[in-house]
């Protein structure tokens, strides 16, 4: 609405004066004549509408069935023709009472049977695999998209490390991403090494369905994939991205690696999937090369930590990283090729205040680094995030090295 000065009528017996008198402007459906409604009178009908309007019922959590969510969903067309009917009674009731019809504000009732915005019943998240295998539905929504209405990069990765972070709460308990053995022994897990690779960007409003599960692999470390589907409602359900991660036991107070507890081994033998690598039993991990120094580095793109930038360890996110090791490729390299895969070792970690540039070139070809061959219709480039000595970390290291795969544009 809008306020404004009304003035009173002017008076034969006194001077014309200007009472300050707020008025809600809003348009007739009927005439599109604006009518001028009190706004505390206003303000009693909405506090009536929402206390005669029926409560939504809660949402599901994780661990609830898919049905809550369909019951939530379902009702609400109902909930909205109610209260739009009980809006469309007081309005006319109101109008006839002051005996201004010309002016009454009349409101559409029909509008409340017209089919609302399409809104998809998918559960949220569940166990499956007898309990092997967590699955999580995400929307994909508006501020994770590019110009091109698809999402990014970034989009997968944060999909991926929330779809993990639920999956340990719904093993380990709320708000523990650990087992309560590692936890009691000050340890912690550690991302090392992650893979990313998208064969299609799912576009905004697109429903994407993230499945993941674990192995540990031997007694310091573990490994985590994913599997993420279009299960958008009218489209063929396929995988559409998949990503894999190597886990490492962290010693918090001694800083240093650390073996995972027999006890959460064996706790293992009834949570993991073995035996189901999402690259396949052929994948090899790769050593990533050093590009400082080499010919065709770019101009390092600088990067100061933010508050935002942290997480829960105090540190910065890897999905931080992710962005910021993109923001070094040129412009004219995002023109001709859509970005494939990520893949990046961490190495160091960053706090409040301190500094990193990121830096990128070829990896192959006569500007590469390396000599190697790339394959038709791609390329590829190699990356890296340096931190320099400022802030909690006065020697500069390195913090990432990643590589990022390229397809030309259609």
């Amino acid at each position: 609405g809008v306020w404004a000065w009304a003035p009173t009528a002017p008076n034969p017996r006194h001077r014309p004066q200007r009472i300050p008198t707020p008025v809600v402007s809003m348009s007739t459906l009927a005439s599109g004549r604006p009518v001028s409604v009190a706004p505390r009178a206003a303000a009693m009908r909405g506090a009536s509408d929402r206390a005669s309007a029926p409560s939504h019922p809660f949402r599901p959590r994780l661990g609830e069935s898919a049905s809550h969510a369909s019951a939530s969903i379902a009702t609400r067309p109902s909930v909205r023709a109610a209260r739009d009917s009980h809006r469309a009674r007081e309005f006319r009731a109101g109008a006839s009472a002051s005996g201004n019809s010309a002016n009454a504000f009349v409101y559409d009732a029909s509008a409340a049977s017209k089919p609302p915005l399409d809104i998809p019943h998918w559960h949220s998240r569940a166990l499956v695999n007898d309990g092997r295998v967590f699955t999580e539905t995400f929307p994909v929504r508006f501020d994770e998209c590019g110009p091109n209405k698809r999402s990014t990069m970034r989009t997968v990765a944060s999909m991926i490390q929330e779809c993990a972070c639920n999956h340990a709460q719904g093993i380990w308990g709320r708000a523990q991403s650990m087992p309560a053995d590692m936890n009691k022994a000050n340890l912690a897990w550690v991302c090392t090494r992650l893979h990313i690779d998208v064969h299609q960007y799912p576009l905004w409003g697109d429903q994407v369905e993230v499945k993941t599960w674990f192995e540990a692999q031997g007694k310091i470390a573990a490994r985590r994939d994913w599997e993420m589907t279009d299960v958008t409602d009218g489209t063929p359900n396929k995988v559409i991205a998949r990503a894999t991660s190597s886990w490492i036991a962290f010693n918090l107070e001694k800083r240093k690696l650390a073996r995972i507890p027999q006890t959460v081994i064996d706790e293992f033998q009834g949570q993991a999937l073995p035996g189901a690598p999402v690259m396949g039993f052929d994948y090899e991990i790769e050593k990533l090369p050093d590009v400082r120094g080499m010919p065709g580095v770019t101009l390092p793109e600088s990067h100061s930590v933010r508050r935002t930038d942290l997480d829960m360890n105090n540190h910065v996110n890897n999905v931080v990283y992710t962005e910021w090791l993109l923001e070094s490729v040129p412009d004219a390299f995002w023109e001709k090729y859509d970005l494939k895969e990520i893949i990046l070792e961490f190495r160091n970690e960053c706090h409040d205040g301190d500094n990193v540039d990121a830096i990128c070139c070829r990896e192959c070809g006569p500007s590469g680094v390396l000599n190697c061959e790339e394959k038709p219709g791609e390329a590829q480039l190699v990356h890296m995030l340096l931190k320099r000595g400022f802030g909690m970390s006065p020697q500069e290291a390195e913090v990432v090295r990643a590589r990022s795969v390229w397809r030309e544009k259609k």
